[in-house]
């Protein structure tokens, strides 16, 4: 056995694990620390998630269990991106991070880590990597892969279930790729992975090198600069900080959190904290106090145990338990919408809101607008216009049309063409175009708007509303209004050999109003005046939602007033004496018994939507979506490599460019003796033209990984 400081790389047994492709052997053997983690049982004999330290055994123990990266003094032999299916889509970020991997010159081994649809991704360094590399890896890839749990790569403790080790809900982590276990223990090995620690540094470059996502957020202004993050001794938001705490906040923080809700309780505190604009000092302060340590920030203190216990760690460990776990709640806090107390986070707000209330009451007054062949394409486009505005404070918006076709469940030439029917009837105009993205302005509705009713005219324009009053209701109302439109069930087309088609659009817009009004039944009449269809089309859509138990019908009987004796709802008939009328079969006029029957037989719709993807499978037509967006990830990878090319084809050729290169958007310069960086060839044809066919099967293949 070896120490954690001077752990043997390469030796006669390890040749030998390599040879007989023995992963989980090889792991423990090449493991940088004398221990491992190992999951533990409660009562009933289940896997409870919580793994406690154990000496490293001789064999793979039978339970899950996890090996760790790094020694004690932080030098990391292995790096695994951890990918979960919890955060996202893992196919294109998989895609992504692979050829981030190819360009380094880095070999890696492809894991699935046993849940459903997670990949881990091992890489081997010949030699043990610092810490601090380590960690600016995982930073930088984290801000461009949604999907990445970084925090295994910047903790002491970061560990990871090795190839093979079993899941506590059954199965095991497999081997992908490469397809023979023998090849993948090869580069599982420090000496005969080929990956030096230059390569490591290239990676980061490759990696700093592609612009990280842009926060979709504007600047906000106002006396607290809500969403800023700024550094004072640790990260915090910028503004005031509000030092006294709601009653809900201080219940948290003083009592015991349930056991299987200790770190679900402490990120609750910490982002309620990292939102009232604490410090990480005023934290501190608080962890100072027994009765908040054994309180809500038990989980900054302590560790899980066997059952229910937990184990104390040491002030070193739990020092940096606290700041990687502020740190994580205070970037998380930044990003949350604002509360509705703090309107003041952008100065036109209150302009914006008035101004999508006005297009929303526009767009509502002349429903048969929204009536036609693409009318819902166009109100959908419409709507989600106006909740981009009402979440970025701004109408003017840059939005291409792939994440609108992805918002709204329809294709993105369907988008195309509704942006420029908007722009027709002047709902939507041209803004600056200043990146990939078309960038649109939604125009104010004015006395003289064609699609503005003359009905409707005049009102909106002088009694405005109270400022920041309808916010939160318009947001409600557009979110409930997009997800129910983008459901499958509602795809467009009919069903052929190699196409299943939904119930089409306008179906979906007749289920919008059902799911807006869910409170209450609507009838057949009311549905056409707000949709603007036909009673028969409206008749013709709910019978086929009705066949599917997406909508039901339901029959209103309610108490009705006597036209005779003029008794209100709710009290009997009465003779003209003001004796309650007792007829023998009856206790009503017979007008009355008449306008109950006429009323009664009414027809009113509710809506089901639990029965949404129950039905779409029904109807064959369950995963249009995500297909369409495993689509779009293909083509915009295939766009962005053929960039690539181009520049790299534009590029001067004389000589060879040595030196550091840097990207505009890389946060530290990293010192490297690599003469460039390495390019990812675009495949060519035969006459040396770009094979699109071919990168884009390329790309499918690492998709189809996952």
């Amino acid at each position: 056995m070896h120490s954690p400081s001077s752990a043997p790389i390469h030796t006669p047994r390890t040749v030998a694990l390599a040879a007989r492709a023995d992963l989980q052997e090889l792991f423990l053997q090449l493991s940088p620390r004398l221990s491992v983690r190992v999951d533990t049982k409660n009562s009933e004999g289940k896997w409870q998630h919580k793994y406690v330290e154990r000496s490293l055994p001789d064999r793979a123990p039978r339970g899950p269990y996890a090996v760790y990266l790094s020694s004690f003094f932080r030098g990391y032999r292995w790096l695994c991106f951890d990918l979960d299916t919890k955060r996202g889509d893992v196919g294109p970020d998989l895609a992504t991070l692979l050829r981030w991997l190819e360009e380094a010159g880095l070999t890696y081994v492809v894991a699935a880590s046993g849940s459903a649809g997670g990949r881990h991704v091992w890489v081997t360094a010949e030699t043990l990597l610092d810490a601090p590399l380590v960690e600016s890896i995982a930073v930088s890839a984290a801000k461009r892969l949604p999907t990445l749990d970084f925090g295994l790569l910047k903790s002491r403790t970061g560990a990871v279930r090795p190839i093979g080790a079993p899941h506590r809900n059954g199965g095991r982590s497999e081997l992908l790729s490469p397809e023979t276990p023998r090849r993948a223990a090869e580069l599982l090995t420090p000496a005969s992975c080929g990956n030096p620690a230059d390569a490591f540094l290239r990676l980061l470059l490759v990696i700093d090198a592609v612009p990280a996502a842009e926060d979709v957020r504007p600047k906000l202004v106002g006396r607290d600069e809500f969403g800023k993050i700024i550094d004072d001794n640790g990260p915090r938001l910028a503004g005031t900080p509000r030092t006294a705490l709601d009653r809900e906040t201080m219940a948290l923080l003083t009592r015991r959190p349930p056991a299987d809700k200790v770190s679900e309780v402490c990120a609750s505190l910490l982002t309620k904290l990292a939102l009232r604009r604490w410090s990480q000092r005023m934290v501190e302060r608080l962890l100072e106090d027994r009765r908040y340590r054994e309180g809500g920030l038990l989980h900054l203190c302590t560790s899980p145990g066997v059952g229910s216990l937990r184990v104390m760690l040491n002030e070193a460990e739990a020092e940096e338990k606290f700041e990687r776990q502020w740190k994580r709640c205070v970037a998380y806090a930044a990003k949350l919408p604002l509360p509705q107390d703090a309107l003041e986070w952008t100065e036109n707000l209150a302009d914006v809101v008035a101004q999508v209330e006005q297009l929303q009451a526009a767009a509502d007054a002349c429903p048969e607008r929204w009536a036609t062949e693409s009318g819902p394409a166009d109100r959908a486009a419409l709507d989600l216009f106006c909740l981009l505005a009402l979440r970025s404070g701004s109408t003017v918006l840059s939005l291409d049309v792939r994440r609108a076709a992805l918002a709204t469940g329809y294709g993105r030439s369907t988008m195309h063409r509704a942006f420029g029917r908007l722009r027709l009837d002047s709902w939507l105009g041209h803004g600056a175009d200043t990146g990939p993205a078309s960038t649109h302005e939604l125009l104010p509705v004015t006395a003289s708007h064609p699609a503005f009713p003359l009905s409707a005219r005049g009102g909106t324009q002088r009694n405005l509303p109270p400022k920041g009053v309808t916010r939160h209701t318009l947001l409600s109302r557009l979110e409930k209004q997009i997800a129910a439109g983008q459901a499958d069930l509602f795809s467009y087309g009919r069903g052929t050999a190699n196409h299943s088609g939904g119930l089409g659009h306008h179906a979906g817009r007749v289920y919008q109003q059902l799911a807006l009004h869910a409170d209450r039944a609507l009838s057949l009449t009311e549905l056409c005046q707000r949709t603007g269809y036909a009673p028969r089309t409206v008749a013709k859509h709910l019978t086929r939602m009705r066949d599917l138990l997406v909508a039901t019908r339901a029959v209103m009987t309610v108490h009705h007033e006597c036209p005779t004796c003029q008794a209100a709802p709710g009290e009997r008939c009465r003779t003209a004496a003001g004796a309650v009328l007792r007829r023998r079969g009856a206790d009503q006029h017979t007008a009355r018994q008449t306008l109950a029957a006429e009323r009664s037989s009414t027809p009113y719709y509710r809506p089901r939507p639990g029965s949404l993807v129950a039905a779409a499978k029904a109807l064959g037509c369950h995963g249009v979506r995500a297909s369409r967006a495993r689509r779009y990830a293909v083509e915009i990878e295939l766009y962005r490599w053929w960039q690539q090319e181009e520049e790299w084809m534009r590029a001067p050729k004389a000589g060879i460019r040595t030196g550091v290169q840097t990207h505009d958007e890389q946060a530290a310069l990293v010192l490297t003796t690599l003469p460039r960086q390495p390019r990812r060839r675009y495949p060519r044809t035969s006459d040396g033209r770009g094979d699109h066919g071919a990168a884009r099967a390329r790309i499918e293949r690492r998709i189809a990984t996952a």
